[in-house]
């Protein structure tokens, strides 16, 4: 076996959990070309096949699969020595908070505030389309729309993230009333995330413009291109918009503070994990969809 580059192995992980180099590419901002020969150079290297590579994404061999789970666990030994090894009486240093965009810039008045009243805590916000892996400390905290948090991350379940259709008012008053929601422009995501309500609503709009990020999504609403599905929380509070139709019950996501189980100890993030919980917590009505537009929905026919 000859020496490899131990870097790639992060590579190798991403590209089993997204389950493609396009989606490893976006995530670790390298190119697509980079990603498949780093891959091709690793395996040379370790002289084996760690991945299976077909025309809609990649998966990992039994020998690639044995040795990411090696590093997975080399890396959260070197993260929990890190993390208890940081001194706990005090509140100076860094602090890696991921989520995704549109719910990061919602909330930047609560980051705001801690960096306020905690001046000597740099807090680099992340915002990411795709859940942080905390065991290789790629983040300190995360806070995520899932209905299954990984097991070995610990934190809160602060709310419930509702959804509804939301969309402009000056859109809507371009139509007659009443015009069914299959007939509007909608703006849906590139990755297809929301694919599967549309498909259980029934809707199958003929005009549609994809984005790849939740503000990227947020923002084509409001310049008018589409209706869309968006969460209560950053559509709501906008004046800009009427909501169409609120979801059922059925389609809400838990709203999870997390934090990986080796950061128990780490005051300064214990203290950011505890504000954050608080304001969350005061903005629940918010994300459940019980303020705001959401509250007058207009329901309109589906079809």
């Amino acid at each position: 076996m000859h020496s490899m580059n131990w870097d790639d192995l992060r590579i190798l992980e991403c590209c089993a959990r997204t389950g493609s180099f396009a989606k490893a590419s976006a995530e670790l901002g390298l190119s697509h070309s980079s990603i498949s020969r780093r891959m091709t150079q690793l395996e040379n290297d370790l002289e084996t096949t760690l991945l299976h590579r077909t025309a809609t994404g990649v998966s990992l061999t039994d020998a690639g699969a044995t040795i990411n789970a090696e590093a997975r666990d080399m890396a959260a030994a070197a993260l929990s020595i890190r993390n208890t090894s940081e001194d706990a009486g005090t509140l100076k240093g860094r602090i890696r908070f991921e989520t995704i965009d549109a719910t990061g810039i919602g909330m930047l008045h609560h980051i705001k505030a801690f960096t306020e009243r905690y001046p000597d805590v740099e807090i680099d916000l992340r915002l990411n389309q795709y859940m942080v892996d905390l065991d290789r400390g790629e983040a300190d905290v995360v806070l995520r729309a899932t209905n299954a948090p990984p097991e070995n991350y610990v934190g809160y379940q602060v709310a419930h993230h509702a959804f509804g259709i939301f969309g402009t008012s000056d859109l809507i008053n371009r139509y007659p009333p009443g015009t069914p929601l299959n007939d509007l422009p909608w703006v849906l995501w590139s990755d297809g995330w929301s694919d599967a309500w549309m498909k259980e609503l029934g809707l199958a709009p003929r005009r549609v413009t994809r984005v790849n990020t939740a503000n990227g999504v947020l923002q084509a609403m409001r310049a008018g291109i589409g209706i869309g599905h968006m969460s209560c929380k950053s559509a709501a509070p906008d004046e800009k918009f009427l909501c169409l139709r609120k979801l059922v019950p059925g389609h809400r996501m838990q709203l999870w503070l997390l934090m990986h189980e080796s950061m128990r100890r780490n005051q300064r993030v214990r203290t950011f994990t505890r504000f954050l919980r608080e304001k969350l917590v005061a903005d629940r009505p918010y994300f459940e969809g019980e303020r705001g537009n959401v509250t007058r929905a207009l329901n309109l026919p589906l079809v």
